[in-house]
């Protein structure tokens, strides 16, 4: 089984399984023992802190992944002074991103008082979330290049999600105020640095040195380019994925509470990024190494392997989500979260365009033509963000949801034409239209069937009629190898027990 199929499967595996305590966390407990105001202000709180982390590394983490490789085989471990440079860089954003904090202070004061008043109350929380966050990704970067992705990725996505559970389960049993919950759930990821700080840095992991090297004295000039390019282009993208909750906390007359069904939404849609995410980080070491060695055609397989793969698994868990939000969301006693059902249809379905594109932006950011990925990100989101703006301002959700798929697509059929004009690459093949097929088929019949009185049964009738359905074909078709491959050695384990 080669690298990247066996750490991609693995990665998959235990990012599922943090995702799956995350749902527990979102659907059973914070809807029921936050009030939905309150649920809201965690969403605008991951909004702002994702932003400001991506403000705070002036897109040093992606030259790491960019020039790794160049450094190790130049210098080796012992003389590679490229980590130390990130770590500076990092450090010298979060110092800056205080100092700005304190300094606007004011203007989210007006901009938040009159419809989200709790976030003002607790607004100096998003500044430990965003320091902690820098670090995770930073270390995160360590592990990719050491190709360490399975245990750094079970502990970013188990970790933190593991002390959000201890923490609602605390102020249910009233042992903390909600006060106290909000202070712990700023600090929830320091025990996942602890961890990675030890992953990345022993068993002859990563070195940092702090000379200055001839070779980055040398290409500082190109390094500090790539950067700034990224930097621009990276402020451009998350501006979307953010954008969305912040404004409407800030336009909504509902404030928070309309954050929060955003945010459960938004939270069934970042389950479709679970085989993107899984695959990503041994990816991203695997394609920055074929460019350095000028391998196209193991490019071109990797493209069109994780293209097929990341439908297959998408279409799975797209049909198992949608037919059960109903069901899903009724687990929430006294609160009106059923708008989110149509924001996962039309931005859910936008996410199945992504995924069936493979890496095609890891592609183009890697390479030497990486500047069209920046001029890609940067028109689409220069028009996107007064779309958003006024389609919010029109309609908080369902504006929210149309502007994300619009950017999505747009993004997707960009970074498509990009490929194949640079490269003659297309991640598309006929099992792409079958798996298609497939999956449309097999969702129809699922909505089709009548809905039980009991929700829990409900969901499992719907989730065993769907996956029987959707994997008996895939499986015998031999759709992918990859997919034939997990089966047959989950058969093989569960045979020996």
């Amino acid at each position: 089984m080669g690298i990247v199929r066996k750490q991609s499967i693995y990665s998959f595996l235990f990012i599922f399984i943090g995702f799956f305590i995350g749902a527990a966390n979102v659907l059973l407990l914070f809807t029921n023992f936050l009030t939905q105001e309150e649920y809201g202000l965690t969403n605008v709180f991951r909004q702002f802190y994702t932003l400001f982390s991506t403000l705070a590394t002036f897109g040093s983490i992606t030259a790491f992944y960019k020039f790794y490789p160049l450094y190790q085989n130049r210098l080796g471990k012992e003389r590679n002074d490229l980590p130390f440079l990130v770590l500076l860089v990092c450090f010298a954003g979060c110092v800056l991103l205080i100092a700005g904090s304190v300094l606007f202070k004011d203007l989210i004061i007006r901009k938040y008082s009159e419809h989200s008043p709790l976030f003002v109350r607790h607004f100096y929380l998003v500044l430990p979330l965003t320091v902690s966050t820098i670090l995770m990704n930073l270390f995160e970067g360590y592990a990719y290049m050491l190709k360490r992705t399975v245990i750094s990725n079970i502990v970013k996505e188990v970790g933190f999600r593991l002390v959000q559970t201890v923490l609602i389960v605390l102020y249910a049993f009233k042992v903390i105020h909600i006060d106290t919950f909000f202070l712990l759930f700023s600090l929830m990821y320091i025990p996942s640095i602890a961890v990675m700080i030890f992953l990345v840095f022993s068993n002859n992991g990563v070195k940092i040195n702090f000379r200055i090297s001839g070779l980055t004295k040398r290409i500082y000039r190109k390094i500090a380019s790539f950067s700034l390019f990224h930097f621009s282009g990276s402020i451009i993208a998350i501006l979307p994925m953010t954008m969305n909750g912040i404004l409407i906390a800030s336009l909504s007359k509902n404030g928070l509470a309309d954050v929060g069904v955003y945010g459960i939404a938004v939270f069934m849609i970042s389950v479709l990024d679970v085989p993107l995410r899984g695959i990503r980080g041994i990816g991203i070491a695997t394609i920055s190494e074929a460019f350095h060695e000028n391998d196209m055609e193991k490019i071109k397989r990797l493209y069109q392997k994780t293209s097929l793969n990341l439908l297959i698994v998408g279409i799975c868990l797209y049909g198992l989500i949608y037919p059960n939000i109903e069901n899903v969301i009724s687990f929430s006693k006294g609160k009106d979260f059923h708008p989110a059902i149509m924001i996962f249809m039309i931005s859910g379905t936008a996410k199945l365009i992504e995924l069936s594109m493979g890496m095609n932006d890891r592609i183009l950011g890697l390479s030497r033509h990486w500047k069209v990925e920046f001029f890609i990100t940067t028109s689409v989101i220069l028009l996107s963000i007064p779309a958003n703006y006024f389609l919010i301002r029109a309609n908080p959700l369902l504006g929210a949801a149309i502007g994300d798929a619009l950017i999505l697509f747009l993004f997707c059929l960009l970074r498509f034409i990009a490929v194949w004009r640079l490269y003659k690459m297309q991640p598309f093949t006929r099992k792409t239209l079958a798996v298609t097929g497939i999956g449309l088929i097999c969702l129809l019949l699922t909505l089709l069937i009548p809905r039980m009185p009991h929700a829990v049964v409900d969901l499992g009738i719907r989730c065993a009629v769907f996956l029987t359905l959707f994997a008996i074909p895939v499986l015998a078709l031999g759709i992918s190898k990859d997919m034939n491959e997990l089966y047959r050695m989950a058969l093989q384990k569960t045979l020996k027990r």
